[in-house]
């Protein structure tokens, strides 16, 4: 849509309308059993952030001779 057509009020006519509440706020709240599945998921991407890192660390070393000379 162009500026001239905008001054006109001339709308396209594939506009929608667009809701104000969304599917997003529907559930604002959530109990605690969803709480704290949340939360041991959380807890086991830690762990495994954790491992890798220190997987990464440990080939690090190898890389660079450090696990040779200890």
């Amino acid at each position: 849509m162009d500026m001239e057509q905008f001054k006109r009020g001339c709308l396209p006519g594939n506009l929608t309308e667009v809701e104000k509440e969304s599917a997003l706020n529907e559930k604002r709240r959530k109990d605690f059993v969803d709480l704290m599945l949340e939360l041991e998921d959380i807890k086991n991407d830690y762990k495994r952030i954790l491992e890798k890192k220190d997987r990464l660390a440990n080939l690090m070393k190898f890389y660079n001779g450090g696990l040779a000379s200890e």
